[in-house]
C-alpha cells in the first residue's frame, strides 16, 4: 500500500524540515526510503516489531544493539483507517526526539490519506 514513491516523498519532505535521517519502512520491515540511502531495501528488525505491536519503539545506543540494522531514534506505526501500512523512523537521541515524533507520525499519515483518497478518487473516476 505504501509506494516506494510516497516513501521518498515523505522522508524528502520531512528531512526539508527536520535535522534527522527519517526512514520509511514497509510492514515486513524493508526500507523503502531513507535520508541514509544505503540502508534502501535492507531489513530493520525495530520497525517489524512495530508494525507488528503497532506501539512505538524507542531505540537507545544500547538497544540498537539488540535490533539488526538499527540505529538510536524513534520508530511509530504509520496507520491508514486504523490499519498499519508502515513504519516511519526518526535516527537520533529518543529523548530528544519525543516531541516532534508525534508530528512527523501525524503528518506522514496526512500525506498517505491525501495521495491514498485522491488515487482512489482517480481510479474511480476512471472506472465508474
Amino acid at each position: 500500500m505504501l509506494s516506494i514513491k510516497l516513501a521518498e516523498e515523505i522522508v524528502q519532505q520531512t528531512m526539508m524540515r527536520l535535522h534527522h535521517n527519517i526512514n520509511v519502512i514497509s510492514i515486513d520491515g524493508v526500507i523503502l526510503a531513507s535520508g541514509d540511502k544505503e540502508r534502501i531495501d535492507s531489513i530493520h528488525e525495530g520497525a517489524i516489531q512495530v508494525a507488528q505491536t503497532g506501539m512505538p519503539l524507542l531505540i537507545d545506543e544500547d538497544s540498537s544493539k539488540q535490533f539488526y540494522n538499527c540505529k538510536p531514534g524513534i520508530n511509530l506505526p504509520i496507520k491508514f483507517h486504523e490499519k498499519i501500512i508502515g513504519v516511519i523512523g526518526i535516527t537520533g537521541n529518543p529523548n530528544e526526539l519525543m516531541e516532534i515524533a508525534n508530528l512527523v507520525q501525524l503528518t506522514t499519515e496526512m500525506m498517505v490519506h491525501q495521495v491514498l483518497t485522491e488515487s482512489k478518487s482517480e481510479w474511480q473516476r476512471k472506472n465508474g
